[in-house]
């Protein structure tokens, strides 16, 4: 018998879901009019391709939320354990500042897009909006992300990333 708790879906985590299961129809459509109706509906592709542009940016939310975005994991198992607390905080600042700089940019290129999408006449500066706003939940999230680890000890911060690696009892 499986003692886990069920898993439940975090409240940031909802975008990427509903894309995703957007994205499900939109390619189900694709497939069903070209395969079986031999009539290809044409905006069905240029879609996918935003919605799968959302998944992506949404779901790297919920990847740093649950401390699953790749990382070097070996880099903390090589250092002494005073020096993990202060790599980790030196590694959570950096990406504050990636995700900060790649939401400006992102809020600029919105403002500064002026063309429309070809199979569909809405502004591609929705795509570019979307992709804003999900950076900025990135950095709200790598904010907090350093703000809990600087309350930890490096022991902790240790036991989180054999957590997230799935070696429970390697601390």
């Amino acid at each position: 018998m499986n003692s886990r708790p069920a898993a439940r879906i975090h409240w940031i985590d909802w975008p990427a879901l509903a894309l995703f299961v957007a994205l499900a129809a939109i390619v189900l459509l694709q497939f069903l009019s070209r395969y079986v109706l031999n009539d290809s509906v044409a905006w069905t592709e240029e879609i996918a391709r935003y919605l799968l542009i959302g998944v992506a940016y949404a779901g790297s939310t919920t990847a740093l939320r649950k401390g699953e975005h790749i990382f070097l994991e070996v880099i903390y198992r090589r250092v002494s354990l005073a020096s993990i607390k202060p790599l980790a905080i030196m590694v959570d600042l950096v990406s504050v500042v990636f995700h900060a700089v790649l939401t400006l940019l992102a809020v600029w290129l919105s403002i500064e897009a002026d063309r429309r999408m070809i199979s569909v006449d809405l502004p591609k500066s929705i795509v570019y909006w979307f992709v804003a706003a999900a950076l900025f939940s990135t950095t709200v999230v790598s904010v907090w992300r350093l703000i809990q680890r600087a309350c930890l000890s490096s022991r902790e911060i240790l036991s989180e990333i054999d957590k997230s690696a799935g070696n429970e009892d390697a601390v």
